[in-house]
């Protein structure tokens, strides 16, 4: 039984929405953390919201996750490569990101946002795009955070 476009686009839309929920979780921890002054932890969240990203075919929000990783760690395994989404296809990176992501699960994740009494329920709706809502996380421009990388990152990349 073949999947009406419809349908293709309803599993689309919850991908998505589960890549945002997650992106976001991610970027609030990132935060928080640099509050704490617990900067490799920070680190941890900022590469996984890059990785998130990158697959969201963010790319500039994944620079902007690469670049705030290296000002904090100039050493970090990223700097080999020159965006995220190219370390996504390095077997080295690529087992490196599943030791963080079982170090970090989604679901550990937001254990630690609610104990930080971080709330997050329906928070994406009230932006028009992940970019807007992954600046306002991150407490800086929109713009700014579009031309991160030298273009626009609302639209998909071919």
């Amino acid at each position: 039984m073949a999947l009406l476009p419809e349908g293709r686009m309803a599993t689309e839309d919850r991908n998505m929405s589960k890549a945002s929920h997650e992106l976001g979780v991610f970027l609030h921890l990132a935060q928080a953390s640099f509050r704490r002054r617990r900067p490799l932890v920070r680190d941890r969240m900022l590469l996984l919201a890059g990785t998130t990203a990158a697959n969201m075919q963010i790319h500039s929000l994944a620079d902007y996750c690469r670049t705030e990783i290296l000002l904090h760690n100039p050493q970090h395994l990223v700097r080999r490569w020159p965006s995220l989404a190219e370390a996504l296809v390095d077997f080295e990176f690529i087992a490196y990101l599943r030791q963080i992501r079982r170090r970090y699960p989604l679901e550990k994740a937001e254990q630690l946002l609610e104990s930080l009494g971080i709330e997050t329920a329906n928070e994406r709706e009230t932006y028009y795009s992940d970019v807007e809502y992954a600046a306002s996380i991150l407490g800086i421009p929109a713009e700014r955070l579009r031309r991160y990388g030298g273009f626009d990152s609302d639209a998909p990349v071919d």
